[in-house]
């Protein structure tokens, strides 16, 4: 697998040659380290919590990474977009101000409208309370991580990676071995994120100043499509990619939850392994090919896509083979039917590894409004999938058709902004 990581990037060296071909190496690394031990670490935790604590827990975190694009506003893609030093380290802090504030705002929020039952967030007030503190911590992680790209500190951010999967995963293992089974799993993924916030604090410390409003202002300003546009676009897709485990909880049991989030993560894990890394140099180097050599850019999006969707495909033929045999012998009877949801989902992700690598494309080319367009979409498929699945009486029959018509979805919009990459070639 790591042989295939490092493939999709050897292109030409004119093109990601240096720092960026070191970088996006440096991030598969950390990234392939990380998924390692995330990946076997978390399916022999899951096995001893079962699908009902690991449905729970990862309700807790669609809640995590819902918030987290909530509160940032996407600040993070405007800093990245800066050229000027001082307005990055400006930007930096006051993202790190603002997601602060908004975070407990929306928490707060979420207390108040439970207390007087008028929405049910199907947790606790002590485990709510510690989604404060897991947004707080992954939205400045976020925002420490871009800004590490921006500087080409890349071996940092893999650092980071592999610092918060290896803890987390220490500690949801010591945790369910000293009797906290119902939110063992929670508690070690908080630690690693602290031990992983606290590398990031020292590697950043240098780059924290007092915050310019008028310069922030200036920088929002001059990039105000991307609050305008990529911002509702990316809070919609982030609660359309993240509210299923949420939906699900509350018309179905935690076990299928747990079953449903385990087909989810095995199949997302070489997705996000390939996908993370080689996006976030993609941004940078798109930015600055755009509207300069144009050729060139294609030439890399078009290899990008070839080689992403080659290895899921290689991927899901051996998961769905030999994967599914090793898994229905590794864990217990609690799984059964995990087979059935990872083939099911099988054409939504292939759909998905052709456009996520390549997706800060929208941004370049200023199309933000597709996105936006697209991520609506993607969350009615979700309630739709739920309404059908309620309707049938049968989860696995509606996460069908969420497989089904979220594929297409993805295929459409790769189609339209490579038709619109190809027309700025042309002129």
């Amino acid at each position: 697998m790591f042989e295939l990581n490092i493939f999709i990037l050897k292109l030409n060296r004119k093109q990601f040659q240096t720092k960026n071909f070191k970088g996006v190496l440096s991030l598969l690394a950390g990234n392939t380290i990380s998924k390692v031990i995330a990946t076997l670490g978390g399916l022999i935790l899951a096995n001893y919590y079962g699908p009902e604590s690991y449905g729970i827990y990862n309700v807790f975190l669609s809640y995590i990474l819902i918030m987290t694009v909530l509160t940032s506003l996407r600040l993070d893609n405007v800093m990245i977009m800066q050229r000027g030093s001082k307005e990055i380290r400006n930007l930096f802090s006051g993202i790190l101000i603002i997601s602060f504030v908004l975070t407990l705002v929306l928490v707060l929020g979420m207390a108040i409208l439970k207390y007087f039952n008028l929405a049910s967030f199907d947790i606790s007030y002590f485990v709510l309370s510690l989604t404060a503190l897991g947004g707080i911590l992954s939205v400045w992680n976020q925002t420490q991580n871009n800004m590490f790209t921006k500087y080409k500190l890349f071996k940092q951010i893999s650092t980071a990676l592999i610092i918060a999967s290896l803890f987390s995963i220490v500690f949801q293992a010591l945790f369910y071995f000293t009797g906290f089974i119902e939110n063992g799993l929670i508690y070690g993924w908080i630690i690693g994120l602290i031990v992983s916030f606290i590398y990031n604090m020292r590697v950043a410390k240098s780059r924290f100043q007092k915050v310019d409003i008028a310069l922030f202002k200036k920088s929002v300003r001059e990039n105000s499509k991307i609050i305008r546009f990529t911002y509702p676009s990316d809070a919609i897709n982030s609660i359309a990619t993240n509210i299923m485990p949420i939906l699900v909880l509350a018309y179905f049991t935690q076990a299928e939850v747990g079953i449903f989030a385990m087909a989810f993560k095995i199949l997302s894990i070489p997705l996000l392994l390939l996908s993370n890394s080689v996006s976030r140099v993609y941004f940078q180097k798109a930015v600055s090919l755009f509207g300069y050599d144009n050729q060139s850019l294609q030439r890399i999006t078009y290899k990008i896509i070839g080689t992403n969707v080659a290895v899921i495909a290689v991927f899901l033929v051996l998961i769905n083979s030999i994967g599914i045999y090793l898994l229905n012998h590794f864990l217990n009877e609690k799984w059964d039917g995990l087979g059935a949801y990872i083939w099911t989902l099988s054409f939504w992700i292939l759909a998905r590894s052709s456009l996520n690598p390549i997706s800060p494309l929208v941004i370049v080319l200023k199309k933000n409004h597709y996105s936006l367009l697209f991520n609506i979409y993607l969350l009615l498929v979700n309630f739709l999938a739920v309404y059908i699945g309620v309707q049938n009486e049968s989860f696995l029959y509606g996460i069908g058709w969420f497989s089904f018509l979220s594929g297409l979805g993805y295929l459409s919009l790769l189609t339209a902004v490579l038709l619109n990459l190809n027309r700025h070639v042309k002129s």
